[in-house]
């Protein structure tokens, strides 16, 4: 089977999931809708009007299901997909998830 440039990329294992998360994009706060992850990055989608593209800075705040408790990271997105008005985008994280973080975020979802 071959892989793709981005998963060459990866180093860190993915997971499927259905997390929400809020944050600051291009000056705007916003909600998105994560739908993988790993400790260094995740792909999250979105509705906007904004221009966003590659390069650009994100903070998130990812929302653990069942607690009250949020996980805060900064990330820089590295591609942009759109259709329509739904973006995704996915983000590299500027300090990687420790994996005790990840298997938290992944076991409560």
């Amino acid at each position: 089977m071959a892989t793709t440039k981005f998963e060459e990329m990866r180093i860190k294992q993915r997971f499927s999931v259905n997390l929400k998360a809020e944050g600051s994009l291009a000056g705007r706060k916003q909600q998105f809708l994560i739908s993988n992850l790993s400790a260094t990055g995740a792909r999250l989608h979105f509705e906007t009007g904004s221009d966003i593209s590659p390069g650009m800075n994100i903070t998130l705040v990812i929302s653990i299901p069942g607690t009250i408790l949020k996980v805060e990271t900064a990330a820089e997105i590295i591609w942009v997909t759109r259709q329509h008005h739904a973006v995704s985008i996915g983000v590299r994280f500027k300090d990687t998830l420790s994996e005790t973080m990840v298997q938290q975020l992944v076991k409560k979802n």
